[in-house]
């Protein structure tokens, strides 16, 4: 078969079951929702509590009264919002002093329902293998006027098609992105990695163990992602090898 004439050609090949262009199937890019910002967390750290009061009041004793559900969820809620990075289940019961992770999530799922029913404008969201405080996506441009925040990531199309490649195929050789996307794919590859959205998971067991590539915490962060698994299917049929592929004819809202 000569060389696809088009990126959604070669895309439709990612899989024998065959699937919507890999960049179509991606979620909506930035994700979901931004990371909290808290400025406000040195002025709670350094707020009484029950390190600096008397001596013999240390945090076993603010635990000693702990059947009440009220404050189990505020402590949690606590954690939440000064943690930088998503934390597990298990890890969230630790530092909140929960009985498991059973409970962090039943205690993650009531303080949603709380949230919901409150309008308020964050969320706790499930994402890359752990559960983190978020502000809703509707807010995302008052969030932009505040001048600390990060440069939002840019990715140019050819980035955003080698790394669709990568999250739908990898563990993945670079030959096999290359023959996939019909171009050489070197250098995307190397600022993919530049900006951890991709790493190097191992090596193939085909002549020369090239290297295969994956995806990262990063990138499931990034596109609000609790796991690579949760990437919308793709599922069409792939193209023969005598077909010829329209893009102009190309709908991503009613393909299935």
């Amino acid at each position: 078969m000569s060389r696809p004439t088009s990126l959604h050609h070669s895309l439709r090949k990612v899989s024998a079951a065959g699937g919507r262009p890999l960049t179509a199937a991606l979620p909506a890019y930035p994700g979901p929702a931004k990371p909290m910002r808290r400025p406000y967390g040195v002025l709670l750290s350094s707020s009484p509590g029950p390190e600096s009061g008397p001596p013999g009041e240390g945090p076993d004793d603010e635990f000693a009264d702990d059947g009440d559900p009220t404050i189990r969820r505020m402590r949690l809620e606590a954690v939440l919002l000064l943690a930088k990075t998503p934390l597990t289940s298990r890890k969230l019961a630790q530092l909140a002093h929960l009985a498991d992770g059973t409970e962090t999530r039943t205690l993650v799922r009531r303080l949603n329902q709380i949230y919901d029913n409150l309008g308020r404008s964050i969320r706790i969201e499930q994402v890359a293998g752990g559960f983190r405080m978020l502000t809703r996506a509707a807010y995302a441009p008052w969030l932009a006027r505040l001048g600390h925040l990060p440069s939002a990531v840019r990715l140019s199309s050819p980035m955003m098609e080698t790394l669709a490649v990568v999250a739908y195929r990898g563990p993945v050789s670079r030959a096999d992105i290359e023959a996939i996307r019909g171009v050489a794919c070197g250098e995307l590859l190397r600022q993919l990695m530049e900006r951890d959205l991709i790493r190097i998971s191992g090596r193939s067991e085909e002549l020369g163990r090239p290297y295969l590539y994956d995806t990262t915490k990063q990138f499931l962060q990034l596109f609000g992602l609790p796991s690579g698994d949760a990437l919308p299917p793709i599922n069409w049929e792939p193209l023969q090898e005598d077909e010829e592929f329209d893009p102009e004819s190309f709908d991503p809202e009613h393909s299935t």
